[in-house]
């Protein structure tokens, strides 16, 4: 094959020869095949390709160089070794055209070099900045939990023996540091540093090597900043930490330098002098000496941000995270359905969740529940609440209470009115009548979704009840059964165990998924005020999914529709008051 697209390449570029072994040698890192010099010229100058097939052509694309002209760091789109980088990360493509793949490695290339001409080129390293700025020896990786869009401002930092940890304030840092590290019992020590907003990233001909290089590129891209940095530096006799963030039209990028303090040369480390403080009393170092010093020659470690805020975690910058995460919500009932929809709302970006349940996990939980064997025989809400706080330390608040809601509900009320929305799961009408009861009384009760699954999770409901309206009640009768089912079933639909009067449903987690994400769904939903109270949204099952577990459509669901719905979805109705409900009419 190498020899038949050899030809093919030679014919195709006037000029073109064949990479010599010694040539061919020096990608030899990248287990070079066969290679070519092409010749391309564009405004008077020449330019050579070297196009370069890998052992594993035609599965990977061929890599051009032009390493004469064109080298890391000094243009965009040239990756460290010395490869243009012509295509996304990700980018497909089809390896049964090889002649295809090298014709558009040299189209691609020759684009890159006719780009390179415009002044404006050069800018692509700001908009693809995390490409190429990189940590120094020495640097740190910095979990950065600050929000993007903000004023530059004084944030908190800690140090660790590994990494760095920026949040805005002492609380909010802490806050994650205890719920990323709950084994952790002491005391955690936090520093001040300084947070800048640029209104670009930096190029890489000012990437600081030097603490003057900071004030050169601050005096242009943050002018504003210099009073914030000077008050920083006013405390600062060791070395401090300054964080970036810089807009593009892509998003914001966020880094980090830190700017280590002045040394005398020549001298050993125990014996250096401080050089910050010398020649003045503790305290009493002008500010104008002060800056002069500590940003003058003094090296600088370059830091890699990892951005760890809600924004980024929860949609990478969708803008309905925001309002979600300054919302909490209420989950009465942390069993197989409640967490994994408390899972699924955290994921999302609610900021702030209590759990209640008072049972404990079990064995045959464990096949259908987001904790697992190593929690049995513990309490279902401190578990869960301990797994959603670990996995997602930056939450506002995750809270909960190992006990009944009816008896919480008798000892601390402000803890069902002090929330924006609540859940229930728990699947009792004498538990769900009781709270529906408790909701019509209180006008600022807050409004709930009852979420249940019909058997075998081939179905679910999501009901949204405010304190106006028809109550949960009204859809139900007097035992708490729906008075509206999608399925209906020839069998009983519940397996019995050996004990007294004890059942249960059978059903898995892959089935009981799509219940799960519809009340997640018609949570966050309600909590964006695109669900109105007396909504009940639903969801089913194929119809080939349902007929292999014995049942079938009811003819008031189908009645619903023009056609059979047997391909599954969901669907909202309109939950309608009952003339003779009784909590309704307070009988």
């Amino acid at each position: 094959m190498i020899a038949e697209l050899s030809r093919w390449v030679l014919a195709k570029c006037p000029n073109t020869r064949d990479l010599t072994r010694d040539e061919l040698s020096r990608y030899e890192a990248k287990d070079p095949l066969h290679g070519w010099v092409v010749p391309f010229e564009c405004k008077t100058d020449r330019f050579d390709l070297q196009v370069v097939l890998l052992q594993d052509f035609p599965w990977a694309k061929p890599r051009v160089y032009c390493t004469e002209k064109f080298q890391f760091m000094q243009f965009p789109h040239v990756e460290k070794d010395g490869a243009f980088c012509l295509y996304p990360p990700g980018t497909e493509h089809n390896p049964l055209n090889p002649k295809g793949l090298i014709w558009d490695a040299i189209k691609e290339a020759t684009r890159l070099i006719v780009a390179s001409y415009d002044d404006a080129f050069i800018n692509d390293f700001a908009d693809e900045f995390d490409s190429y700025w990189s940590k120094t020896e020495g640097g740190k990786n910095i979990v950065s939990l600050l929000p993007p869009g903000g004023a530059s401002r004084r944030v908190s930092l800690w140090r660790s023996t590994v990494d760095y940890y920026l949040a805005d304030d002492d609380a909010a840092l802490e806050n994650w540091l205890r719920n990323r590290f709950p084994g952790n019992k002491k005391d955690y020590s936090f520093s001040t540093a300084t947070h800048i907003v640029l209104k670009r990233p930096i190029l890489p001909s000012e990437y600081p090597k030097s603490g003057a290089a900071i004030l050169r590129f601050l005096r242009e891209l943050a002018p504003d900043s210099m009073e914030l940095l000077a008050d920083a530096a006013e405390t600062a006799d060791d070395r401090f930490t300054v964080s970036f963030e810089g807009r593009t039209d892509d998003g914001p990028v966020f880094f980090a330098i830190e700017v280590m303090p002045p040394i005398k040369q020549g001298m050993k480390a125990g014996r250096r002098p401080d050089m910050v403080q010398k020649g003045f009393r503790p305290g009493k170092v002008p500010i104008p000496i002060r800056m002069q010093r500590l940003f003058g020659g003094n090296k600088v470690e370059r830091h890699e941000s990892v951005r760890a805020d809600p924004s980024w975690i929860h949609g990478r910058d969708t803008p309905t995270v925001a309002s979600l995460f300054d919302k909490h919500v209420l989950m009465i009932g942390a069993g197989s359905l409640g967490s994994e929809v408390a899972l699924l709302l955290a994921k999302t970006g609610v900021g702030s969740i209590t759990l209640v349940d008072q049972e404990r996990l079990d064995y045959p939980n464990v096949g259908r529940h987001v904790l697992g064997v190593a929690d049995v025989g513990k309490s279902k809400a401190k578990s869960l609440a301990e797994k959603l706080a670990g996995s997602f330390p930056h939450m506002r608040s995750i809270k909960y209470f190992a006990e009944d809601w009816q008896s919480l509900f008798g000892k601390r009320p402000e803890v069902f009115h002090n929330t924006d929305l609540i859940v229930s799961t728990v699947g009792s009408w004498v538990a769900e009548g009781r709270l529906n009861q408790e909701a019509k009384k209180a006008a600022d009760f807050p409004p709930v979704i009852y979420g249940w699954a019909e058997p075998f999770s081939v179905a679910g409901h999501a009901v949204l009840i405010g304190s106006n309206g028809p109550c949960f009640a009204c859809g139900m009768d007097h035992l708490g059964k729906a008075l509206q089912t999608v399925c209906e079933w020839d069998t009983e639909t519940t397996r019995k165990q050996p004990h007294c009067g004890a059942s249960f449903q059978p059903y898995g987690p892959v089935s009981l998924s799509g219940v799960a994400a519809l009340v997640a769904k018609t949570t966050t939903k309600a909590l964006l005020g695109e669900v109105h109270p007396g909504t009940e949204t639903v969801y089913w099952a194929s119809k080939e999914e349902i007929a292999e577990q014995g049942g079938c459509f009811t003819s008031d669901f189908l009645n619903c529709f023009s056609d059979v719905p047997e391909f599954g979805g969901t669907r909202k109705f309109e939950w309608r008051q009952k003339e003779d409900c009784a909590f309704c009419t307070g009988a």
